[in-house]
C-alpha cells in the first residue's frame, strides 16, 4: 500500500492505493461510511482488500471532508475533485491511464458513489464502468432521516452536553467511531441529521435520473435499522442494469464481519458480476 495526499482547501486528504496482485482488469475506488460525520478509507477489512486486489483490481481507498465542519455541498465537492485527481494519476500509479474504474461505497459512501456518478454524467466526464452500492441511499428526503429514528431513540439518550467539541474553523477528513459516533446518534435521535449536514432540499440523485446511471450491484439487509431497505429496492427497480443481492435478518453493515458466510458470498458475487460487466463492455478478460 502507498498513501498519497490530495490537497483540497488547505487540507491534505489521504488516499491509500493498494496495487492488484495479478494482471489488472481495472480500478475500484472506495468510499467509506459513517453518516458523512465519521469514518476513514481504512475501515475496509483487510480480507476484502486482499480479495479485491487478488481478483485483478487496483483498490483506491478515499477520504473526504466530513460534517459538521463542512456542509454536504463541500463534502460532495471534495469527493468529486478527489476522484478527478485519482483519475488523473491513474496512469502514473498503475502504468495504464485507460483502466476502467468502479465506484464502491458502503452506506454513506454509497450515497457519495451514486451522487458522484450522477455528477460525472451531468458534466460529461468519464463515467465509471460500474457502481457497488452497499446498503446505501440516493437522497436524504426519507422520513426516517428527517424525523427521530425509533431505533436510535431506543439507545441511551444523548444530550448536547455529551457531544464532542467540534472546531468549525478546522476542516476534518477522517474521524474514528469513538470520536464522532455520538454526533451521529444524537442527530438521528433528534431527526436533525440532514440539518447537521446542512443538506439542501433535493440533495442527491433525482429518481428519474437513476435509469441513466452505470450498471450497479446493490445489497442490503431486510432488517437494516439504519438505512431503510426500501432504498435499495427502489434503486434496483429503477436501474435497469442493476443486480440486487438481498440478505435477511442482519444488521445494517452486515459485511463488517469478514468471517460471516453472507459477507464472503457478497464479495465473491460482486467481483463475478463486475468481471462480467467489464468483459461485456470493454472486452476485459476474466
Amino acid at each position: 500500500m502507498k498513501t498519497y495526499e490530495f490537497p483540497w482547501k488547505g487540507v491534505n486528504i489521504p488516499v491509500d492505493v493498494h496495487p492488484c496482485a495479478t494482471k489488472a482488469k481495472g480500478v475500484v475506488v472506495y468510499y467509506h461510511g459513517g453518516g458523512l460525520i465519521y469514518g476513514s478509507g481504512r475501515d475496509l477489512p483487510q480480507e476484502y482488500v486482499q480479495t479485491i486486489t487478488q481478483d485483478g483490481y487496483h483498490l483506491v481507498c478515499m477520504n473526504y471532508l466530513l460534517a459538521p465542519e463542512s456542509p454536504l455541498s463541500d463534502i460532495q465537492e471534495s469527493a468529486y475533485q478527489g476522484l478527478l485527481w485519482v483519475l488523473a494519476h491513474r496512469g502514473e500509479w498503475f502504468e495504464d491511464a485507460e483502466y476502467p474504474y468502479v465506484l464502491f461505497g458502503r452506506s454513506a459512501g454509497a450515497f457519495l458513489a451514486i451522487t458522484l456518478a450522477y455528477e460525472l454524467q451531468r458534466k460529461e466526464v468519464e463515467q465509471p464502468a460500474a457502481l457497488w452500492l452497499f446498503y446505501g441511499y440516493h437522497h436524504l428526503n426519507h422520513a426516517d432521516f428527517q424525523t427521530p429514528s425509533s431505533y436510535y431513540q431506543s439507545l441511551p439518550q444523548i444530550t448536547s452536553e455529551l457531544l464532542p467539541l467540534v472546531e468549525q474553523a478546522q476542516l476534518c477528513c477522517q474521524a474514528s467511531v469513538e470520536q464522532r459516533y455520538l454526533l451521529y446518534v444524537y442527530a438521528r435521535q433528534q431527526g436533525s441529521w440532514p440539518r447537521m449536514l446542512q443538506a439542501s432540499v433535493g440533495a442527491g440523485v433525482p429518481h428519474g435520473a437513476l435509469a441513466q446511471l452505470p450498471p450497479a450491484f446493490l445489497t442490503a439487509s431486510t432488517t437494516d435499522q439504519d438505512v431503510p431497505y426500501v432504498f435499495s429496492q427502489i434503486m434496483h427497480v429503477s436501474m435497469p442494469k442493476s443486480f440486487f443481492l438481498p440478505v435477511y435478518g442482519l444488521e445494517h453493515d452486515y459485511d463488517r464481519n469478514p468471517q460471516r458466510l453472507e459477507s464472503q458470498t457478497l464479495y465473491q458475487k460482486v467481483l463475478e458480476w463486475t468481471n462480467d460487466v467489464l468483459e461485456e463492455k470493454y472486452g476485459v478478460s476474466k
